[in-house]
């Protein structure tokens, strides 16, 4: 009776320990799916801002910007490096390195300017 009684409890529990186990499974691809779907919406939204930015930043769309707001500028046509050998002082003499030096020696860093466009 007692040996009955205890085979009755062990098969009871491993059946209750199956159930939870596959009601857990059916609760694990509920969240999965949920997930899946925000991960779908996220990067569909991604993608509609990432052509929004691209829109945004398009030189014709600038440019009309620019006509309509009544604005002179031009975009640039070509890349131009403009280098700098020595600096000017307001007199238009030219100021030799060791001048440079002793007044601030740590603008030595600055050699050369650069302007580039981006098409």
């Amino acid at each position: 009776m007692i040996r009955a009684f205890f085979a009755i409890l062990f098969i009871t529990s491993l059946l209750l320990g199956y159930v939870f186990q596959k009601v857990n499974l059916v609760k694990l691809s509920y969240e999965i799916d949920k997930k899946e779907k925000l991960y779908s919406q996220f990067s569909e939204e991604q993608k509609q801002l990432k052509f929004k930015v691209a829109f945004l930043k398009s030189p014709g769309r600038l440019e009309e910007m620019m006509k309509s707001a009544n604005v002179d500028f031009q975009l640039p046509r070509e890349i131009r490096i403009v280098k700098i050998d020595a600096p000017l002082l307001s007199s238009g003499n030219i100021v030799s390195p060791s001048s440079i030096e002793s007044y601030g020696g740590w603008l030595n860093w600055i050699k050369e300017a650069q302007a580039k466009t981006t098409k």
